[in-house]
Formats: C-alpha cells, sequence, structure tokens
C-alpha cells in the first residue's frame, strides 16, 4: 500500500486496467468515479454488459443519490484474484477511487503491517497447488527472477500466515535485499528468526544476512550486535567467520581496538581448524583479517610488525585462494599495497 494525504491507497488491476483505491472499510461497496468509469468504458475496460442497473446511496451530508451499478469481472489485489465485484459509479468527475466491503470481506482476515497490507488465511489454494507455488517461486529464486520469486513468495505467505514455514520469510528477505529494498528486507529477516524455533541452520543464516546488510547501512552497532548472535548459532567451521563479521563490524564504525582483537581471534580460529576442507571455503575472511590487522596496525605506526601480518597474509593467500567463497584476486593487491607501504615507512618515508 501506499500512504497519500493520510490515506492507505492499495495498488489493484480491475479487467487489465492499474488503478489506485483508497483502502475503506466503512464502505459497502467499490466506488468508481463517473470520470474514471466512461474512460474505461471508452477503452475498452468496461463494456455496455457490465452495466447491471441502478441503486441509491446516501453520501455525508445526508443527501439520498442515484448511481449506477456495474460489475467489475476480475479485481486483481497482491496476487489475488476476484472475480465479478459488484461496484457503484458515483455521479461525481472527481470522486475517489474507494474499495469497500465487497472485495475486502472477500480477501479473508486483513490487516495493516506499516505500510503493507497482509491478507491472512486467504485459503485460496490447496497443499498441492502451495507446494507448486513453493517450487516456482524457488525456480524464479534459483534463477535471480527476483521479482516474480518475490510475488509468489508473498501470495503462499498470505495463504498460510502463522502457519508459514520460516524459510519462505527468509526468502522473501532475501528477494527484497536482491531488489534492493534492505528495510524489508531486513523485516522479514526478523519474521523468520521469531517463527525459527530452534532451526540453528536458519537462525544462523537470517542472522548472517542481517549482519551483512546492517553493514552495507553503515548501521555498525546493529551490525555488532546481529554478529555476535550470529556466532552463539556458528559450529566448528563458521565460527572464525563470525569472528571476522564482528570485526568487520567494529572496522567500519573505526573502533580499531576491538576490531584487532577480533581479528586475531579469527586468524587464531582458522589455523585451529584449516585442515578441515570446509573451514577453507570461508578463507576469504582468514586472508582478509591478515589484510585488515595490517591496515590497522600501519595506523598506529607499526611498520615492521605489518609488514610481518602482510607477508603472511600472501603466504596463506598462495596457499588457500582456490578454497575461497569469493575472488581473491583483490586482497592479493591490497597486501601487495600494504607492503609496499610498510617498506616506504621503515625506510622513512
Amino acid at each position: 500500500m501506499e500512504k497519500e494525504s493520510g490515506v492507505y491507497k492499495v495498488p489493484c488491476t480491475v479487467n487489465g486496467l492499474k488503478m489506485k483505491f483508497i483502502f475503506d472499510t466503512g464502505a459497502a461497496k467499490v466506488c468508481i468515479s463517473s470520470s474514471y468509469a466512461e474512460m474505461m468504458l471508452e477503452n475498452g475496460y468496461l463494456d455496455k454488459s457490465d452495466i447491471k442497473g441502478t441503486s441509491k446511496s446516501t453520501i455525508a451530508d445526508g443527501r439520498v443519490i442515484d448511481n449506477v451499478v456495474i460489475n467489475l469481472r476480475k479485481v486483481e489485489i497482491a496476487g489475488l484474484t476476484i472475480e465479478n465485484v459488484p461496484a457503484v459509479v458515483v455521479p461525481t468527475q472527481n470522486a475517489p477511487l474507494l474499495l469497500g466491503q465487497s472485495v475486502i470481506q472477500k480477501l479473508g482476515r486483513v490487516s495493516i503491517d506499516g505500510e503493507d497490507l497482509v491478507i491472512h488465511n486467504a485459503n485460496l489454494y490447496s497443499d498441492e497447488e502451495l507446494e507448486s507455488l513453493v517450487e516456482e517461486a524457488n525456480d524464479y529464486m534459483t534463477n535471480k527472477i527476483y521479482s516474480k520469486a518475490l510475488d509468489l513468495y508473498m501470495t503462499i505467505y498470505r495463504s498460510l500466515d502463522e502457519n508459514i514455514n520460516p524459510w519462505i520469510l527468509y526468502n522473501i528477505g532475501f528477494c527484497y535485499i536482491q531488489l534492493d529494498d534492505r528495510s524489508n528486507g531486513e523485516k522479514y529477516y526478523l519474521k523468520a528468526i521469531e517463527l525459527a524455533n530452534d532451526d540453528n541452520s536458519l537462525l544462523y543464516a537470517a542472522y548472517q544476512k542481517l549482519t551483512t546488510s546492517s553493514i552495507m547501512r553503515n548501521d555498525y552497532k546493529n551490525a555488532v550486535n546481529y554478529a555476535r548472535l550470529l556466532l552463539k548459532y556458528s559450529n566448528t567451521i563458521t565460527r572464525a567467520h563470525c569472528l571476522h563479521e564482528i570485526a568487520e563490524a567494529y572496522y567500519w564504525q573505526n573502533d580499531f581496538s576491538n576490531a584487532l582483537y577480533y581479528y586475531n581471534e579469527a586468524i587464531n580460529d582458522f589455523n585451529n581448524n584449516k585442515d578441515n576442507k570446509d573451514v577453507l571455503y570461508y578463507s576469504y575472511d582468514y586472508i582478509n583479517s591478515f589484510h585488515r590487522k595490517g591496515d590497522i596496525l600501519i595506523g598506529k605506526l607499526h611498520y615492521q610488525e605489518a609488514l610481518d601480518v602482510y607477508n603472511e597474509g600472501k603466504k596463506i593467500l598462495s596457499l588457500y585462494h582456490k578454497y575461497s567463497y569469493d575472488d581473491t584476486e583483490n586482497l592479493e593487491r591490497l597486501l601487495d599495497e600494504g607492503i609496499r607501504l610498510c617498506h616506504l615507512g621503515l625506510a622513512g618515508y
């Protein structure tokens, strides 16, 4: 929904025409201005067979007026389709478009969450149909068609409401993030966490995404908090990665003392577990910890110590770069630049 001048407007598609209606629980029916109805009739969105007769209604000043009654063959709202909706044409050119009870009641239980219209327990799909929708949404997400995946996941969410699998909420959050809507993305990650119970894999994944998203928004305080919760749900394979994430959050808020502590913790944990090939998936973080640690030491003018760190990082990079989840070419360039700066500092430049 969109809030305009203190009222909520709901995007709908009526007989193929995109429109925005005021969400009005006090209106008995859908109401359309005469100018809109004329436009729809002239452009083929209504035809004469859709005109069903007349009715009377009482307006705000107490007057009784005559209305034309029409049938809207198809109204689409948030992926849901309602057919044969009665509506009245108000004989005023600038009358607002109202979404009344003739549609709202057919949506099932509805609520407003922020600026979202949430449709609960629509019960429009069988279990088999929902399973098919999930598979289709997953395929769209796998193929990075995030807008279509999001539409389907939201349809599933509105149908299942509190019975939703929290991984669906996680996927909704993921799609929003990929579509550059971090606010809604984080909101649905938090919804997934609320329903996760003891699903540690979901809790880990959601806190991981929240940590990264908070860093991207420069919200380092929340990033540290999420990263600490992430560490709670880590294991031998992921613990060093979590320590690196905490260090990154401190680094970007210029808290270099805490950052240095956690980079050291991450390096130590990697060193203790680097014989595990699964741990080496996170070798980018391992190498980056040396890069960040060296940068902090240069800032303290500890050039020899920084040089030793950079050289150790180069050694680690040559051994483990092929296991990394991300390309380490840029890290190699940064380590080389750090070594160059150390030599300049040791030479007194």
